[in-house]
């Protein structure tokens, strides 16, 4: 079977508007989390008195224009996007979106404001995340999925979720949990390239397993290395994805080639 599947090159909320309302089924997404303009500052303290991670070991910022955003401009943009997607993706479609604490709350009280249904929040817990080099505070080793279905708290209903299909990949073939152990990215799914943000192949596949249907259409505005839409069309899902870094586009489509 054929499906509508593509990437494009573009901005996001431009190429969204353009898009025919209730055409999506899901939208699954990893967003901007404005890490890179976070602090407001590029050399804080700890940086500059630090050679050993700053020289020895090159250790960089994350520092992507794509990524910096001054704190109200960035609720706006969110707000923005997340305005569109309501509009495209039909009634009682599943919306899921990453984040960390950087992000993650203002996703949320946006999604209590429109008053979407919140159905689960997903924490991914990184074994072997980077350590935190500043030294005054925890090592942050985990990054947050919330789900959203695309109607009000009280008239949501009948949302996906293959449960049975999610017991399939538990080791104890019971229950899914929410807290999902799995490493970082590997090295063998950035052979095509590297993206700061990239997210594992088996987090995706839980999500696209668990959340659509084969055949169901997912939109991401976001789509960044292509690791969502490679997912989808490996589980014969219809995806659109939009990316507006023309390194990062080139290498998702190198990715979208390369698989069966």
């Amino acid at each position: 079977m054929k499906f509508k599947s593509k990437i494009i090159l573009g901005d996001s909320l431009k190429e969204l508007k353009k898009l025919k309302s209730n055409s999506f089924d899901h939208c699954i997404t990893d967003p901007p989390y404005n890490l890179s303009n976070y602090s407001g500052k590029k050399n804080i303290g700890w940086y500059k008195s630090n050679p050993t991670w700053r020289i020895e070991k090159k250790f960089n910022k994350i520092d992507e224009k794509w990524d910096t955003f001054s704190d109200d401009n960035y609720f706006n943009f969110t707000k923005d996007w997340l305005d569109e997607i309501f509009r495209i993706v039909k009634p009682n479609g599943n919306i899921l979106i990453f984040g960390t604490y950087h992000n993650i709350y203002k996703i949320g009280y946006i999604l209590s404001k429109e008053d979407k249904r919140i159905v689960n929040s997903i924490i991914w817990y990184k074994r072997n995340a980077f350590p935190n080099i500043t030294l005054r505070m925890f090592c942050e080793s985990t990054e947050q999925i919330i789900w959203s279905v695309n109607n009000s708290t009280k008239k949501a209903k009948n949302w996906i979720f293959n449960y049975n299909e999610m017991k399939k990949l538990t080791h104890n073939k019971k229950q899914m949990r929410n807290m999902w152990d799995i490493p970082m990215t590997p090295k063998n799914e950035k052979k095509y390239g590297r993206h700061p943000s990239q997210k594992p192949i088996e987090i995706i596949n839980r999500l696209i397993k668990g959340c659509t249907n084969k055949n169901d259409l997912v939109i991401d505005p976001f789509s960044g290395s292509g690791t969502i839409p490679l997912v989808c069309k490996i589980n014969k899902r219809g995806y659109f994805g939009i990316e507006k870094d023309k390194k990062y586009f080139n290498f998702s489509l190198k990715r979208l080639r390369s698989s069966k």
